[in-house]
C-alpha cells in the first residue's frame, strides 16, 4: 500500500508540474523549508526514546509499563507516545525494542498509535496550519483511536 501512494504522488506531482511548473517548484520548497525546520524536534524526540529503550533496564520497563502495570502502563505508554508525532518508518523500530524489553502488544499498540496519530509538542504548528479547534478534534480523536488499540490488541493476544 506505500508504494501505491509514493506512485500516485510522483503522479500527482508530475501532473502539477505540467499544469504550473512555478508553483510546484515553490510548493517543495515550501514543504522542505517546513520538513527541515521540524527535523530538529523530530530528532531530538526519536533520540530520547531510543536512549531511553537503550539505556533503562527490562526491570523498570516491566515495572511500569509491563504486563502487571494495568491501566497505570497503558496511560504511561499513551502519555509518552503522544508527546510527538513521528513517522510508522520510526515508530516501528521503537516498538521493537520495546517488544524486546517483553512489553506486551497492548501497550505497544497505545504507544505506537498515539505516537504516529497524537502530537502534544508539535501542537503548536497544527493549530497555526489547521486552526486550533480542528487541531484539538484531530488530537482528541486520535487519543481515542490509540485507547481502542489498546482494548483491540489486548483481546486480541489474551495479554
Amino acid at each position: 500500500m506505500n508504494i501505491f501512494l509514493w506512485i500516485i504522488t510522483a503522479i500527482l506531482l508530475v501532473f502539477s508540474f505540467f499544469k504550473d511548473k512555478k508553483k510546484s517548484i515553490k510548493a517543495l520548497k515550501m514543504a522542505l523549508k517546513k520538513m527541515l525546520n521540524m527535523l530538529p524536534l523530530f530528532l531530538f524526540v526519536m533520540s530520547g526514546f531510543a536512549l531511553i529503550i537503550t539505556f533503562i533496564p527490562a526491570e523498570i520497563m516491566q515495572k511500569y509499563i509491563g504486563s502487571d502495570s494495568g491501566i497505570r502502563g497503558v496511560l504511561l505508554a499513551l502519555g509518552f507516545g503522544s508527546i510527538s508525532v513521528m513517522p510508522g518508518f520510526a515508530a516501528f523500530p521503537l516498538c521493537a525494542g520495546l517488544k524486546m524489553q517483553g512489553i506486551p502488544y497492548y501497550v505497544i499498540a497505545g504507544f505506537s498509535v498515539s505516537l504516529m496519530t497524537v502530537g502534544v509538542v508539535t501542537f503548536p504548528i497544527e493549530k497555526k496550519t489547521l486552526g486550533t479547534k480542528i487541531a484539538i478534534l484531530r488530537n482528541i480523536i486520535s487519543l481515542f483511536i490509540a485507547i481502542t488499540a489498546v482494548f483491540v490488541m489486548k483481546i486480541i493476544f489474551g495479554e
